[in-house]
């Protein structure tokens, strides 16, 4: 229930927020220049910040490559000096001493011009020799194929542990030969020192580049042969991985081709081809498609760094080319998000942001607590008139002013709250609420209408009551009567009235309910399950228990409200109520616990266990009327599911009841015997074998039994 003017402004709230609309926009203003100003600072330190990045990646190509061009150089010399120094196994040593200089270096080599070649090379873990795993322990290999004799040349492997000594060999027809290969020819063709393109090892599957330098000896300078240096290139992608410019950017080295040459994760460098083995990827074959992108941009504008924007995210770029005496035709990529940059100036935003914010946070307190002290009796009153509009009874703090108006006003809605305490005592604060509610005027009168009325009473209460004292009495019957009102408020019921030790209650009024029938037979069955947890507790004591008695049936009633203009009752009436109340007493004919009616049956049928009981002829109506007792509520959990053995007593006593029916007396006897030898405490089917018998005794052929009048 809402006040008139409840949408508009509160008191305390508004002082609060005219102070924000006056120092927000100037604190928004202030907090923007200071954006702008450091975006631009951001974005300079982005190109700061690639330009020296690519400056150190060329600076560290370049370091790879020289000190391997030196090696080579003076390898050539010796070879120079001496021809056939290479040919012997004293170039073991030498060339050991080579791998020996970095990490990087895959394998040092000679290539003849007779075809002979010696190579050292390291032995990765997985590495496959002539199709071959080399013996374990092997950390590096020596390799001589030698075509200067003649006859079949051999492939001949040395295997060597990390102090270089021999761990196994390996022969294999020679089927290499080093001057078909490129660096060879490159070499020789050039006739000076060459680097080449990137490629995938034949020995290892690695990527790498050869350093290669030809060998002329004598005054005629004659062609000894050709040695080269295998260099891996993971020391690139390592320095590219391990030296980003960002904490989200991506670095990488292409040649002309658009190849990669170095990419922070090597794998992403290589692709698997149709035949097994292992190619470069190009640019744009890469899963991050950001550096694609970025090539395309460039290609457009034609731009060597620039921005761009991706997926509303923008990025920096840099294409910075290698100097022309690298003598390769390689490129430097860096691409990264402006946000990485922006880091330091954001925080410097966020600081001041957060420092804005406190402020404007600390003034919005004061104003909070003074204008508190203004409002908060207002409010409390508001509150409280609020609680007496919805039949709740006084909470909260009491309300005091030293305004005279204020606490004039504070009284007069304690007195009120101290009334609607005492009413709600005796009326459903819920049914009240609706009906006071909009739409509703309180006036004498009713409807018509389909609901589910209940009755519950307790088995021999006079009998009882007479013997027990009456403050045990008042104490047994109002835990009883506990009990049912949680029942009945938990199913959404209307409690109607307490008649002596009976209660009255229904269901689909005020509030419309479409499955009142159903609520009605779940909090009957609750009771019935609540009051024997009840009993359990007052057997253990020594008491007696007491056991309930329900009756449930949906028919057209009077709803409304009923009596004078004097003393009215929200309260139903009709021929449905008293049929109700006499469901409730036909229990005591049968021994049974629960009653409901065929109009029951047929609105929640399917969703109960129950058991057929009897027609009933009422008095009034024409037609007599079959009558069932509740065992359970299906799927509706542990506490209100029926156990398999109740099933199985609801089974047998439709299936003995459709007999009887029928007007097969002895039949129908002897089932019901047999459910009364299997469950000795059932004691409807004790009735209907009572029944049966005087069937048969009085020679009836009815199909149908009047089992009871009323």
């Amino acid at each position: 229930m809402n006040f008139p003017g409840m949408g508009a402004w509160r008191l305390r709230p508004s002082i609060v927020v005219l102070f924000i609309s006056m120092v927000l926009p100037v604190f928004a203003a202030a907090i923007w220049v200071g954006y702008i100003s450091n975006d631009r600072m951001a974005r300079d330190t982005a190109d700061k910040s690639m330009e020296r990045a690519r400056i150190e990646t060329i600076s560290q190509t370049e370091a790879l490559l020289d000190p391997i061009a030196s090696l080579v150089r003076v390898g050539v010399g010796v070879a120079a000096e001496q021809p056939d120094f290479y040919r012997t196994e004293k170039a073991t040593p030498s060339m050991m001493e080579v791998l020996g200089h970095s990490p990087a270096i895959s394998s040092v080599f000679v290539g003849f011009a007779d075809g002979s070649y010696r190579m050292a090379l390291r032995t990765p873990k997985g590495l496959r020799i002539q199709n071959t795993v080399p013996p374990e322990g092997t950390e590096y290999a020596t390799r001589w194929i030698d075509r200067s004799k003649s006859g079949a040349a051999l492939d001949k492997y040395t295997f060597l542990d990390a102090k270089q000594k021999q761990v196994g060999h390996l022969d294999a027809p020679a089927l290499y030969d080093p001057r078909v290969r490129p660096w060879y020819r490159d070499a020789v063709e050039k006739k000076n020192l060459v680097i080449s393109n990137p490629y995938i090892y034949a020995t290892t599957g690695l990527p790498g580049v050869t350093v290669a330098m030809p060998i002329f000896s004598g005054p005629n300078k004659h062609l000894v042969g050709v040695m080269a240096i295998d260099i891996l290139l993971d020391s690139l992608s390592d320095y590219l991985k391990n030296r980003p410019v960002s904490a989200h950017s991506l670095s990488l080295i292409i040649d002309r081709e658009g190849l990669i040459v170095a990419h922070p994760d090597t794998k992403q460098a290589l692709k698997r081809e149709s035949g097994g083995g292992l190619a470069r990827v190009r640019l744009n074959e890469l899963q991050d498609p950001l550096t694609a992108i970025a090539f395309g941009q460039r290609t457009s504008r034609n731009m060597t760094n620039f921005a761009f924007m991706h997926k509303g995210e923008e990025y920096v770029a840099l294409f910075a080319p290698f100097p022309e005496e690298f003598g390769k035709q390689w490129e430097v990529i860096i691409v990264a998000p402006l946000e990485d940059f922006l880091g330091e100036w954001k925080s410097n935003n966020q600081k001041l942001l957060i420092f804005g914010l406190l402020a404007i946070g600390f003034q919005v307190v004061l104003i909070y607590f003074f204008s508190k002290r203004i409002a908060r009796p207002l409010e409390l009153l508001e509150k409280q008139v609020y609680d007496v509009q919805n039949f709740k009874p006084a909470e909260g703090e009491v309300v005091q002013s030293r305004i005279r108006e204020i606490a004039s006003l504070a009284s007069s809605v304690n007195t009120l709250q101290g009334a609607i305490t005492a009413f709600s005592s005796f009326v459903p604060r819920e049914l009240v609420r609706q009906l006071i509610g909009p739409g509703h005027k309180l006036e004498l009168g009713g409807r018509s209408q389909f609901l589910t009325v209940m009755f519950t009473d307790l088995e021999n209460f006079s009998t009882w009551a007479e013997g027990t004292p009456a403050q045990e009495l008042l104490k047994r019957v109002s835990a009883y009567f506990e009990v049912v009102t949680r029942c009945v408020n938990r199913e959404m019921g209307t409690l109607d009235k307490f008649i002596g030790d009976g209660v009255m209650a229904f269901w689909g009024a005020p509030a419309l309910l479409q499955d009142h029938a159903y609520r009605a037979c779940v909090a009957a069955v609750r009771i019935q399950h609540e009051m024997a947890a009840l009993n359990e507790q007052w057997m253990s004591q020594g008491l007696l228990p007491l056991k309930v008695r329900v009756g449930v049936h949906s028919d057209a009633v009077i709803v409304g409200n009923i009596g004078s203009f004097e003393r009215m009752s929200y309260t139903v009436m009709g021929d449905g109520v008293n049929l109700a109340s006499r469901l409730e007493g036909t229990n005591k004919e049968f021994g049974t616990r629960i009653c409901i009616s065929h109009s029951v049956f047929r609105e929640a049928g399917e969703r109960l266990v129950l058991r057929k009981m009897g027609v009933v002829t009422v008095k009034g109506r024409r037609q007599d009327m079959q009558v069932y007792e509740v065992m359970g509520i299906r799927d509706a959990g542990p506490e209100l599911e029926a156990p398999p053995e109740v099933e199985r007593l609801c089974m047998l006593t439709n299936d003995a009841y459709d007999s009887f029916e029928q007007g097969e007396w002895g039949l129908a006897h002897a089932r019901f015997r047999a459910i009364v030898e299997d469950y000795p405490t059932d004691a409807l089917s004790r009735v209907m074998v009572l029944r049966c018998e005087q069937a048969m005794a009085g020679g009836t052929a009815s199909g149908v039994a009047a089992l009871s009048r009323y």
